[in-house]
């Protein structure tokens, strides 16, 4: 009733309370009934939870007991409750709480005298409210999931074990360890928690529910006892009731609605709203608030759960971060100095043409394991997210190149054709990852190769709007269509008649994803024994071409231009083969070296610097214990005199947020280890102003007239092994006859450098 009749309907009651004299007494006896009855809906209703909360205890009990005894009694007692709160056996009659402390000492088995009915059935049947039927079957549920866990430890004692799939068939040794662990874990006890906090918030539901119940009902008999007794004073009671609806009606409830309003405001949850039974316009107020509270605890608990999951994907990133930064570290240092030196004894005069040889293959086989270190790391750093783009300026044109030399000499291995055709609008010199490039086109080319027995593999470039678009097409076996989307899935790989499959299945799953980072999209349309097309793009910039031109000039530099002054280097690192190499390399090219194997010695070399020897440029390693790299370039940085210095940071940890990390502390740039020749001359030309002297270019031999003289014979054998790739019959070959030492030499290093194309062209000519 609405709030404007309200008073009018007061008039009335007062002119016709001798009437309700008679309903009065009527309302009075059903009022008892009524009490008497919410009186035994709450006792009904708590033995029934209680059961609940009991039975999870008595289950807790019962396992952890038959996990410290073995004693079989208590895994059948456990089972027998489950199976009884399931419905499965009878429920007996006189069944309370602590029914199973009476049995468990003596193994005595229950009485089964009742009907089978399970526990939630009962819940059903006892009339909750859903909101607080949901909270006893969520406990239900997340108790029922710790059975699992209690199941797995004690099936452990019996030494049985869950397969892959999750059923228990594995048979082994007992594992009493293991069991006490699970059933005294962190985990167990969260599990535990999350069935009574349901169950909890249950209770608090269910009492202020009855509560509200019973104390209606109680009102009810005392106004029916109090209307008969004040019978004749009904006049005053009218008149006090209706001051007591004013206050009841519209200022408390506004006066609720006020309080719950700031609490709600303020994220506060843990109010009750007391239900108005009242159909007017502040039952409704009161309804809609009640509403809005319950979305605000659903809204908090979510973004609770929310936080909590995003720090632990948070924590777990951290530690494969962690992880890769670590491996990456342990293997790259070894191979810097295992490359460098390598480099360094090649530049040795007195080296034998052999030795020099032996070198060469050292060098070739530490750069196919960085390879591999590279690749693995790579796989790494997909799955936890730190996969990085390198964009570089390169010779567009070279890399084709490269690629056709590779595929071409492969493709006539096999009778195949390998065409590549170009569009006339591609630029020369581009900017973009071009080692993730080369490794598309590696992946995608190797693939039709792979699976291409006659006909022709092709390779259609062209440019649009700032991106480079790939055409590989094969007259292959072909992919069925069911199959075109597993082939991209890490670990997938299709099965086909005749193919032995090798490798792990991740080289189109790492293609795709290298495309996808590098701005462009893969696609494939293939039929059966038709053959197949993959299509790719990616982005690309304008090349910076005096970049280009300074590394191209690099590869020939032999010294430093004399009439310069001296410049002294800073080497920092705590291992001695990685100082000895730059040391050595820096010594080559006539500049002064300083070393310091602590951060806390660079600094002290640093302070005793002056005018007559001051230190020019520093190459500073990261990782090092005491005073790591980063805090030693703070604290230079923070110098007044000659903090300005060139700080070049050194380091195995090759991620891009290790390059940020060394960048914000100070370092001028960054170089990652196995560091290479080239690339530490660019920082010193780069940052020192300095010029070099370039080595002239030696006029060779006729090498191809040389071959043009030599015989038929040889040149099949030759050509032959070329085909087989046989390093040792090449080798034998050039000893059997009479070469020059230049040719000789010239095919060992296209042999070892795995040029075959470039030796079967040469034979050609």
């Amino acid at each position: 009733m609405k709030l404007k009749k309200l008073f009018a309907l007061l008039f009335i009651l007062n002119t016709v309370s001798f009437i309700f004299v008679a309903v009065v007494i009527n309302k009075y006896q059903k009022a008892t009934i009524k009490l008497e009855d919410a009186y035994n809906m709450q006792y009904k209703s708590l033995i029934l939870a209680d059961e609940l909360r009991q039975s999870s205890d008595d289950l807790t009990r019962m396992a952890r007991t038959y996990v410290i005894t073995g004693n079989p009694m208590f895994e059948e007692q456990y089972k027998t409750v489950l199976a009884i709160r399931n419905g499965e056996l009878p429920r007996p009659k006189r069944y309370n709480g602590i029914f199973w402390d009476f049995l468990t000492l003596e193994g005595i088995k229950p009485l089964l005298d009742g009907e089978k009915i399970p526990l939630r059935e009962l819940m059903k049947n006892a009339n909750f409210p859903e909101s607080e039927l949901n909270l006893l079957f969520t406990s239900q549920n997340e108790s029922d999931d710790l059975t699992n866990l209690e199941l797995k430890a004690m099936n452990a004692i019996k030494g049985i074990f869950q397969d892959e799939n999750g059923n228990y068939k594995i048979l082994g040794k007992p594992d009493f360890v293991l069991a006490r662990e699970l059933m005294h874990s962190s985990q167990y006890h969260l599990a535990k928690i999350r069935i009574m906090e349901p169950l909890d918030r249950f209770y608090k539901a269910f009492e202020n529910r009855t509560k509200q119940k019973v104390e209606e009902a109680k009102k009810s008999v005392n106004e029916q006892e109090f209307n008969v007794n004040a019978i004749v004073i009904l006049s005053i009671i009218l008149f006090l009731m209706s001051f007591f609806i004013i206050l009841f009606r519209i200022i408390y409830p506004m006066d609720l609605l006020r309080i719950v309003m700031l609490k709600l405001s303020s994220n506060e949850t843990n109010v009750e709203i007391e239900k108005n039974e009242f159909d007017d316009e502040m039952g409704d107020m009161i309804g809609a608030v009640e509403i809005f509270k319950e979305n605000t605890e659903k809204l908090i608990t979510s973004e609770h759960q929310l936080k909590l999951a995003m720090e632990d994907a948070k924590n777990a990133n951290q530690a494969k971060s962690i992880f890769l930064a670590r491996m990456s570290h342990e293997l790259r240092t070894p191979l810097n100095a295992i490359l460098g030196f390598a480099n360094i004894l090649k530049k040795s005069m007195n080296a034998t043409n052999q030795e020099k040889e032996n070198l060469n293959i050292i060098k070739k086989s530490g750069e196919h394991l960085l390879n591999i270190i590279n690749e693995i790391l790579e796989l790494s750093k997909i799955e936890a997210g730190k996969i990085e783009i390198n964009p570089k300026n390169f010779d567009f044109y070279e890399l084709i190149k490269e690629i056709e030399d590779i595929f071409a000499f492969r493709c006539e291995a096999k009778n195949l054709k390998f065409i590549i055709n170009l569009s006339s609008n591609l630029p020369n010199f581009i900017k973009a990852d071009v080692q993730r490039l080369r490794q598309i086109l590696i992946n995608l080319l190797g693939n039709s190769l792979k699976f291409t027995n006659k006909g022709e593999i092709l390779l259609n470039i062209y440019t649009l709007n700032n991106k480079l678009f790939f055409e590989i097409k094969d007259s292959g076996i072909g992919i069925d269509l069911k199959n075109q989307e597993k082939i991209f899935k890490p670990f997938e790989q299709v099965k086909l008649d005749n193919y032995t499959q090798q490798g792990t299945g991740l080289g189109l799953a790492i293609t795709k994803e290298l495309i996808t980072l590098m701005g462009g999209t893969i696609y494939v349309k293939s039929q059966i024994n038709k053959g197949s097309e993959f299509y790719f793009s990616i982005n690309y910039e304008k090349a910076n071409i005096d970049e280009l031109t300074l590394k191209s000039q690099i590869k020939e530099i032999k010294g430093i231009k004399k009439f310069q002054d001296e410049k002294t280097i800073l080497v920092v690192d705590d291992i001695k083969e990685n100082r000895d190499l730059i040391v050595q390399l820096l010594g080559f090219y006539g500049f002064k070296t300083l070393e310091a194997n602590s951060g806390l010695m660079a600094l002290e070399l640093f302070e005793k610097q002056n005018e007559n020897e001051k230190i020019d440029l520093i190459f500073m390693d990261i990782l090092m214990e005491e005073l790591d790299g980063l805090e030693t370039i703070k604290i230079i940085r923070k110098k007044q005199i000659n903090s300005n210095i060139p700080i070049i940071a050194l380091s195995a940890n090759v991620f891009e947020e290790d390059k940020k990390q060394a960048i914000k502390a100070g370092a001028n740039d960054f170089l990652p280890k196995p560091v290479e020749e080239k690339d530490i001359l660019l920082m010193l030309k780069k940052y020192l102003n300095i010029e070099f002297e370039y080595e002239e270019k030696e006029e060779k031999n006729d090498i191809s007239q040389e071959l043009k003289n030599l015989s038929k014979e040889f040149l099949q054998k030759l050509n032959e092994q070329v085909l087989l790739m046989n390093n040792e019959e090449i080798l034998k070959l050039l000893k059997e006859y009479n070469l020059s030492e230049e040719l000789q030499n010239h095919i060992k290093n296209l042999i070892n450098e795995f040029k075959y194309q470039e030796l079967m062209n040469l034979l050609k000519n």
